[in-house]
This record gives structure tokens, C-alpha cells and sequence, in this order.
């Protein structure tokens, strides 16, 4: 979780098995927030690093902060 520039502690891209399948949320994106927030609560309910729930839930609150500083893109460009 992180940026490009600065993937986070948990980067997931770095971790993956060079055949696994994994799926990308990008900050332009209006659903990957709350979808974070959902995998957070299912996270911290199963018992995940605590840390590692709270880098997701920071991560939700930086990509709200980037939607309202940058101009959302044209249509259909997710």
C-alpha cells in the first residue's frame, strides 16, 4: 500500500508470486476508499496486523485527500 514512488511497508506488488493474480486500486477511482475501508473492517475482524489495517485506513483517507486536490479524469478513464 503506497504509491508508486513510495510503495508502503506492506506493498503487495512486491510481495506477490510472479504468476499470482492480484487486483490494483487507484487513487482516481471513487470506489477504491470505501473499498478499503471494507477490506480494513473485514481485516482487523479476522484478526490482521494491526498496523497493516491501519496503513489500509490511512491509505482510503490520502486517496479522498487526492480526488479533492486533482481534477477527476475524463470519462471512462479508470
Amino acid at each position: 500500500m503506497g504509491t508508486r514512488s513510495e510503495p508502503g511497508r506492506y506493498d503487495c506488488h512486491a510481495k506477490a508470486l510472479p504468476d499470482e493474480p492480484h487486483f490494483t486500486l487507484i487513487g482516481r477511482d471513487p470506489f477504491a476508499p470505501p473499498l478499503i475501508e471494507a477490506w480494513a473492517k473485514a481485516a482487523e475482524a479476522a484478526g490482521e496486523d494491526r498496523e497493516k489495517v491501519a496503513e489500509a485506513r490511512a491509505l482510503a483517507v490520502r486517496m479522498r485527500q487526492w480526488r479533492k486536490l486533482n481534477k477527476p479524469p475524463p470519462e471512462g478513464y479508470l
